[in-house]
C-alpha cells in the first residue's frame, strides 16, 4: 500500500465551508458537519498511515539491532549518547602506549634506554675540558684553574701560572732588624738603626729614617747596587728591591731624598 497526500478533492462537500449563514440541519446533522473532516478524512488518513508502518516501519528493537549488526559503540564503559574519550578509559597497554610513569624504562640498563648522543645529551662519562664528569681534575687539592691551549680548562701549581701573590705588608718603626722574606712589601717609619740580612728571596719596600742618624748594617746578600744605604741620614727615604739570581740574593737602592 502506498501513502497518499490528503487533497483538495478529498475535502469538496465536506465540512461546514460553503454552508449558508442558516444551514437548516437539524442538531444532529450539524454536529456531523462540523466533525465531517476530521472524521470522514483525517481519521481515515491517519489510520492508513497506523496501519502502514506498523505492517512496514522500524521498531526501535530493530534499529538496535541494525546498529548492532553494523559494529557500531553504543556505549563507552557506561557512558551513551554523544561519548568522549576520558582518561582512565584504556590502560597504556590496550592502546599500546607507554604507561604514565615508565622512566625506569628509559634508564641505563632498562628495556628502552635512552641515545644520549641522538639527544644531544652528555653521557654519565663525559668531560669539561680535563674536568671529570664528577667534577674533578686529578686528585691533588690547591692548584689554580686557567684556561690552557684552545680554551681547554686546566689545573696548575701556583709556580706554573705566571702569576703573582699578593705581597704580605709588613709595618713597623723605630730599630729595625730583619732577615727579608719571600714576596714581602716592607714599610719603615721612624727607623733609628737598620739591620738587615739577605735571603735569597724577592721583596720590596721603603725605609724612612728618623730625626737623628741612623746605624747601618747590610750583609748576606751577593750585591747590593744603586745608591750607598750606609751614608743614609736623618729624615730620608729610601727604597729597595731584592730579588734573586743563581742561587745569589741582589739588593738595589734608591735614595729618594738625595
Amino acid at each position: 500500500m502506498a501513502l497518499e497526500k490528503i487533497l483538495e478533492s478529498d475535502l469538496a462537500g465536506k465540512g461546514v465551508l460553503g454552508q449558508p449563514d442558516v444551514p437548516g440541519l437539524s442538531a444532529e446533522k450539524m454536529q456531523e458537519k462540523v466533525e465531517e473532516i476530521v472524521r470522514s478524512v483525517a481519521i481515515v488518513k491517519i489510520n492508513e498511515i497506523i496501519e502502514y508502518l506498523l505492517e512496514n516501519g522500524a521498531t526501535k528493537s530493530d534499529l538496535e539491532d541494525i546498529v548492532l549488526a553494523a559494529g557500531a559503540v553504543t556505549s563507552v564503559h557506561g557512558r551513551r549518547g554523544n561519548v568522549v574519550s576520558e582518561t582512565g578509559d584504556y590502560t597504556p597497554e590496550q592502546v599500546g602506549a607507554a604507561p604514565e610513569k615508565h622512566a625506569e624504562q628509559h634508564n641505563i640498563g632498562g628495556s628502552d634506554p635512552l641515545d644520549l648522543s641522538a639527544a644531544g645529551i652528555s653521557g654519565v662519562d663525559h668531560v669539561h675540558g680535563n674536568i671529570g664528569s664528577d667534577g674533578r681534575i686529578g686528585t691533588q687539592s690547591g692548584k689554580i684553574l686557567m684556561t690552557g691551549t684552545g680554551g681547554t680548562v686546566e689545573a696548575k701549581e701556583k709556580s706554573e701560572t705566571g702569576l703573582l701573590e699578593k705581597p704580605v705588608s709588613i709595618i713597623s718603626s723605630g730599630a729595625v732588624s730583619i732577615t727579608v722574606q719571600e714576596n714581602r712589601e716592607y714599610e719603615y717609619t721612624g727607623v733609628t738603626s737598620l739591620v738587615m740580612v739577605g735571603s735569597n728571596v724577592s721583596c720590596h719596600g721603603f725605609i724612612t729614617f728618623g730625626t737623628s742618624s741612623p746605624t747601618v748594617s747590610i750583609s748576606g746578600f751577593g750585591a747590593s747596587g744603586g745608591d750607598d744605604i750606609t751614608k743614609a741620614a736623618a729624615k730620608e727615604v729610601w727604597e729597595f728591591s731584592v730579588f734573586p739570581h743563581n742561587g745569589k740574593s741582589y739588593i738595589i737602592w734608591k735614595n729618594w731624598s738625595a
